[in-house]
């Protein structure tokens, strides 16, 4: 296989790849800072669509619950209502970091059907 052609598999591979996530994105447009996002340390006890990750790194003179707040509107600018795989917060010599998953709850499929 020529150089060439190996650039142009790796480049279709990495297109690929990347597609789910973008129309995921898409959509699920960005919420307003402050929206309400769940937080889960494990994976989500709702069905949810996969966003994408989030992290937030804070100061030593900002508390863990706004580090927490600051992860969540990552959350909300992806278009998520819940962040999941979220532990402890990481000491650093700065101060914490968070980091999780930022995804969103999918519309419940036992919902009655609509009156004809």
């Amino acid at each position: 296989m020529t150089a060439a052609r190996r650039l142009l598999a790796l480049a279709a591979a990495c297109l690929s790849c990347g597609g789910g996530n973008a129309a995921i994105a898409a959509r699920y447009p960005p919420l307003p800072e402050g929206c309400g996002v769940k937080v889960y340390p494990d994976a989500p006890a709702v069905p949810t669509d996969n966003i994408g990750p989030v992290r937030a790194s804070c100061s030593a003179d900002v508390s863990e619950a706004d580090c927490l707040r600051t992860l969540q509107d990552q959350a909300c600018r992806l278009g998520g209502d819940v962040v999941w795989g979220v532990g402890e917060p990481t000491k650093t010599d700065s101060g914490i970091r968070l980091s999780g998953r930022a995804a969103h709850t999918k519309a419940s499929s036992t919902a009655a059907p609509a009156p004809r």
